[in-house]
């Protein structure tokens, strides 16, 4: 009979409850840190409260990644119930939870410590999720963790995970970019694009103009090498849009290429704070 193997992620994954319900896939949560508190992302924050916050005049808001502790309770648990866990981290290039991770397995007895894989995505929000569901499609498979670690191995090198902000008011509060940028990104209309390279988040490119043009634009970017992009699933992953913003994205989506599923899903707490509202993101697989 096959291992029972448990599918575990960090909140900032991005995936709706129905669906980590339906792939039984459970989280270890971020904390975010206000001048009124902290709080557990997802479950006690989201990033409309975060953007609430600091529109009536709070100060920087602070992420924090699962310590080592949480991260070593939470695997002993699982281990009551599942033979094998295999827990998704998101990039190590852009966070400190992979490395607590790694301190707790560090911490876990030699029988404990046989039976957690721990994975470096190398990606954050929805790319992350990627990750997630193909594992969790894996196990129903009844597969081996050898296995699901070789297939996540090649697939990380394959997603590709990017965003347009709306501007660079936020980047410039958390310290990402100079006030300089963010000026002139506010004055002439500017759109960062970011992506993920080599597990970091870097600027890829900017979209200059009206919003919703803008927005056209970076879709069609992304979308122009079609024939290379893996067709079963695209997640669209927003923090503050507009329904019209949603409308508008999936609308040129479908004129560009034929996805099996468009995935729409809300950016936790962790991953939007750097980047405010009108933020969202195209997350698919590469052939």
């Amino acid at each position: 009979m096959a291992n029972k193997i448990c599918i575990t992620t960090d909140c900032v994954c991005d995936l709706s409850d129905s669906i980590l319900k339906r792939n039984n896939v459970d989280l270890v949560y971020f904390y975010i840190k206000t001048d009124t508190g902290v709080f557990r992302d997802v479950s006690e924050i989201t990033a409309q409260n975060v953007f609430e916050y600091i529109n009536n005049g709070g100060g920087k808001t602070t992420t924090t990644a699962p310590p080592p502790e949480e991260y070593a309770k939470f695997f002993k648990k699982k281990l009551r119930d599942y033979d094998e866990v295999i827990h998704i981290n998101i990039s190590s290039g852009v966070s400190l939870a992979y490395a607590n991770a790694m301190v707790a397995f560090e911490r876990l007895n030699e029988d404990e410590a046989a039976r957690v894989h721990i994975v470096d995505s190398l990606h954050l929000s929805t790319g992350i999720a990627h990750l997630v569901l193909r594992a969790a499609e894996m196990v129903r498979a009844n597969r081996n963790s050898e296995e699901i670690l070789a297939e996540l191995d090649v697939l990380k090198t394959k997603v590709s995970s990017s965003f347009m902000a709306d501007n660079a008011d936020y980047l410039y509060i958390n310290g990402k970019v100079g006030k300089n940028v963010q000026f002139i990104c506010s004055k002439f209309n500017i759109h960062p694009v970011l992506m993920m390279k080599d597990g970091k988040l870097v600027l890829k490119t900017v979209q200059i103009g009206k919003y919703e043009k803008s927005a056209i634009r970076y879709v069609r970017n992304e979308l122009k090498k079609y024939d290379e992009i893996k067709r079963e699933l695209i997640f669209v992953t927003h923090a503050g849009c507009k329904l019209s913003d949603i409308r508008l994205v999936k609308r040129e989506i479908s004129r560009i290429a034929k996805f099996d599923a468009v995935e729409v899903t809300k950016a936790s707490a962790t991953v939007s704070g750097n980047s405010g509202p009108r933020t969202f993101g195209l997350l698919f697989v590469k052939e």
